[in-house]
């Protein structure tokens, strides 16, 4: 656990260090309490995504759509980003195959993404995510991953941050299954 020093020790030490002949790099120690909550927070959203995961695998629920074309983004850096898409959507029956812009085939539903990241202390967490299905140029379902309030959920998985949108994104628009 780290100790705090009084001030005049801080101020001395600065005032001895700037003496020094050379260039100094002080780096601010972690906030203790922050990363406690953060470390919370972002374990409890990884246990929602584990119960969600599991809750999906014991719940067939068939989606409305049997096969997506998926429309690749060169631009999204996120590196799990497609991996954790297609899992998700295989969890629920539907199949995907991912296509370079302009290749789609006539008349597949298409899924667009788009993801971004951010850095802190030398870490990257997925900061935004939106995904759409449309057909036709048409917008059938449209959701979008922002940080919570607090951001405390930034360090939690690309998977714990999209399992929901996954669903919500399949099942908010009704689709072609549902009409029988």
């Amino acid at each position: 656990m780290p100790h705090s020093c009084p001030p005049f020790v801080r101020l001395g030490l600065l005032l001895a260090c700037a003496s020094l002949g050379g260039c100094i790099t002080v780096q601010a120690l972690p906030n203790p309490v922050r990363e406690v909550f953060t470390f919370g927070f972002s374990t409890a959203t990884e246990m929602q995504a584990m119960a969600e995961k599991e809750r999906q695998a014991s719940e067939w629920r068939l989606a409305p759509y049997p096969q997506l074309c998926i429309e690749w983004n060169e631009r999204v850096t996120v590196p799990d980003f497609l991996r954790v898409v297609e899992d998700g959507l295989r969890r629920r029956g539907v199949a995907s195959q991912v296509y370079a812009p302009g290749t789609l085939p006539a008349g597949c539903v298409v899924l667009s993404y788009t993801a971004s990241r951010a850095w802190e202390q030398d870490f990257a967490y997925m900061s935004h995510a939106t995904l759409a299905l449309r057909k036709d140029g048409n917008v059938l379902a449209k959701v979008e991953y922002e940080p919570r309030r607090l951001g405390f959920d930034k360090w939690a998985s690309t998977e714990a941050k999209l399992i929901f949108l996954i669903d919500q994104l399949l099942f908010s628009g009704g689709g072609p299954r549902d009409a029988r």
